[in-house]
């Protein structure tokens, strides 16, 4: 079995799919620097975005663009292809299709996949899901299985339900419009006891409750999505597919308090009850998992200048930007929202890599680019943190940042984004979250968040 990882294609032919070392791996690399005086940053502003000025030598933290990957849709289906046909850890994907057919007459067969909080902005078509979806899908026709026994589950666990128009979107049309209607297409829902079953006990005495979908399938085929440390990996299924029963374990405020770092999995105890969990899910179901890495490539050419530093752009950029922030000081929060998350705002990702196979060996080959192309090293924490939490949020898709999700962004996920160091901000520092911090809450998304905040967190100050 081939360990080779698919990454940097460049055509269709077999040696594009072979690691390419010799491209440069970023546009722009990570870096850190201190401001002079006078000097002016970009930074996020709710649904809004400013250009201030910071204190002379405030030191900045900038996290660089990864040089463009592939985003042919040709390559990038190149690409799958090899990673299904070439996995790590396990047979190809039409091996273990045929052995489970000698094996069983009708087995059953789930793919699952992401929701649409990732990744962010909405990729545009196709999404990089479609492309493993529709090529696992005909790997499983083409070897013998019934379309009948085929069933797709949107691992959402606790987030809102994808609508029909990002079933469409995440799977592609002609799945959609092959399983949709027949009700083969769903959404995954966490409190949903009478659709689950518990399936076995972690070695923590965790009880594993699983949605029936998972605890009847012969094989799952899991497509992720990926750019950061935190996501993929057990993670996928063991969080996205299981009953709340079992997300209380790792999802609640004792877990957090013993997680150092978020995107350090080995020191997460939310990661190692995931993983735990996990285990017990794989041994259950057999889990063909397919983990992709994503460039930094977030925006349309005429936005791509929100992801460049101040100091770093031409002139044209920063006419540019300074227009734009003084007319979003006018618009209305509704027309923002649309601005923001509408069909002009598409992420023009490329595929940096492709990896299929066994969990845990996929997801250390996704560490690893993660890892590689993305960490800044800063040296020394501060008595000061700034933080400008984005509105183009995983809570926040197609909703108002509400004063809830600031404070989740910038205490839960912002402060603990490190890697085998410190938090940014020192024991007893002070942190500035740069946000306007509306009063506005999007219904019936977010109304448990509003309950949240005016009945347990307002009354506490």
């Amino acid at each position: 079995v081939s360990s080779t990882r698919t990454r940097g294609a460049a055509s269709l032919d077999a040696a594009s799919v072979l690691p390419d070392e010799t491209r440069a791996r970023h546009m722009y690399p990570p870096t850190t620097y201190f401001t002079k005086p006078g000097e002016e940053v970009l930074m996020q502003f709710g649904e809004s975005m400013r250009i201030e000025e910071l204190p002379t030598n405030t030191r900045v933290a900038y996290p660089g663009i990864r040089a463009n990957a592939p985003s042919d849709p040709k390559t990038m289906r190149a690409m799958v292809e090899h990673a299904l046909d070439n996995p790590i850890g396990q047979p190809p994907l039409r091996e273990k299709i045929r052995t489970l057919l000698r094996k069983k007459e009708n087995p059953k067969i789930l793919f699952a996949f992401d929701d649409v909080s990732i990744p962010l902005p909405p990729m545009r078509s196709p999404d990089i899901r479609v492309l493993i979806l529709e090529e696992a899908e005909r790997r499983c026709i083409e070897e013998g299985i019934d379309s009948k026994n085929i069933k797709f589950v949107c691992s959402i666990a606790l987030h809102r339900y994808i609508r029909e128009e990002e079933f469409k979107h995440v799977c592609g049309k002609k799945l959609f419009a092959k399983y949709f209607k027949t009700g083969q297409m769903t959404n995954w829902n966490a409190v949903d006891k009478e659709f689950s079953t518990e399936i076995g006990t972690t070695k923590n005495c965790e009880k594993v409750r699983v949605a029936n979908e998972f605890a009847e399938a012969d094989l799952m085929v899991y497509a992720n999505v990926n750019y950061v440390a935190m996501d993929g990996g057990y993670k996928s299924y063991a969080t996205g597919l299981v009953h709340y029963e079992t997300l209380k374990y790792n999802h609640d405020s004792s877990t957090l308090k013993k997680t150092q770092s978020l995107f350090d999995p080995p020191r997460s105890a939310l990661h190692q009850s995931i993983i735990r969990i996990g285990k017990v899910m794989q041994k259950h179901t057999d889990v063909f998992h397919v983990e992709t890495v994503l460039d930094d490539n977030r925006f349309p050419w005429y936005l791509s200048w929100v992801q460049i530093m101040w100091r770093r752009m031409n002139v044209l950029q920063k006419i540019v930007a300074k227009i734009s922030c003084f007319f979003l000081k006018f618009t209305p929060n509704w027309l923002r929202l649309l601005l923001f998350w509408g069909p002009l705002v598409r992420g023009q990702f490329g595929l940096v890599q492709v990896t299929a196979g066994e969990t845990e060996a996929v997801h250390e080959e996704t560490l690893k680019a993660n890892y590689e192309d993305s960490i800044v090293d800063i040296d020394g924490q501060a008595d000061i943190l700034v933080l400008a939490p984005t509105c183009i949020g995983p809570y926040t898709k197609d909703t108002y940042l509400n004063p809830l999700l600031v404070n989740t962004y910038a205490l839960g996920y912002y402060y603990n984004m490190y890697v085998g160091g410190v938090p940014l901000l020192k024991q007893g520092g002070a942190m500035v979250v740069v946000n306007p911090m509306p009063y506005k809450w999007t219904s019936p998304t977010h109304d448990a968040y509003r309950a949240i905040f005016e009945e347990a967190a307002g009354p506490l100050g």
